[in-house]
């Protein structure tokens, strides 16, 4: 249920989900890097197998990244032969690097990653412990309307390559705001399927976990572009900043 194992085995499909030479990660890439000093440092939590991560560091930041999948973490090292990125094994609701970065992000719905509030809020808390003074939290997740509003189980089937696709079924608690998926890779083989649950929040309620562990709402956008952020949007990237203690 959100768990390591679940990215463990879909290490080897990953890129082809998400590919990262697509525009997106040159957007997000970008997007970032606007709010990184020059030769700044960056932490990314989830950093996987480094498509953003690796980019940034190429850019001249120094960049650190946590995940809680060694396959994933894996796929980093055999990426970034030269070490560019710093890479922690750590679950990053609760563990962290002891420094702090002038930006800490975390994308593509990883902050729903943790299937519980709690662990959503230490995840945000762990953002905020590891920010420096004048720096950026920055979280790319789904806007959930959709979801929410979906009845009974739905089936989808994203291209992988000439050879494969993966069939993705969802079915949808509403009360628990959990969303099941079920990965099932088909390429000529014995299908394999892989199970992921997560926590979907709305935005207004990140904004309140935010607050809580001392962040507030700088601006919200509708994706990677700087795209407005409105009612039609299916996505958002919300950049957040520390709430000074008053002296």
């Amino acid at each position: 249920m959100g768990s390591p194992t679940t990215y463990d085995a879909l290490a080897d499909v990953y890129d082809l989900m998400y590919p990262p030479a697509s525009p997106d990660i040159a957007d997000a890439v970008g997007f970032l890097a606007e709010l990184a000093p020059e030769g700044g440092r960056v932490l990314e939590l989830g950093v996987g197998n480094g498509r953003i991560a690796i980019p940034l560091a190429e850019r001249g930041l120094t960049v650190h990244g946590i995940d809680g999948s060694e396959q994933m973490l894996e796929k980093l090292a055999a990426r970034d032969p030269h070490g560019r990125v710093t890479a922690t094994a750590a679950d990053f609701t609760t563990g962290g690097t002891g420094e702090q970065f002038d930006l800490v992000f975390i994308a593509l719905n990883t902050f729903f990653a943790p299937t519980s509030a709690e662990a959503q809020l230490q995840c945000m808390q762990r953002m905020r412990e590891q920010l420096a003074p004048g720096g950026r939290v920055v979280i790319e997740a789904f806007e959930p309307r959709a979801f929410h509003q979906q009845e009974g189980e739905k089936t989808s089937t994203r291209y992988l390559s000439p050879t494969s696709v993966m069939i993705d079924s969802t079915h949808v608690m509403r009360d628990r705001q959990l969303i099941l998926v079920i990965h099932t890779v088909v390429d000529g083989g014995v299908p394999r399927p892989t199970q992921e649950v997560i926590r979907y929040a709305w935005p207004t309620e990140i904004d309140l976990m935010a607050r809580i562990a001392g962040l507030r709402l700088v601006e919200r956008r509708g994706g990677w572009r700087g795209e407005a952020f409105d009612a039609n949007s299916h996505r958002h990237v919300s950049v957040y900043e520390a709430i000074e203690d008053p002296k």
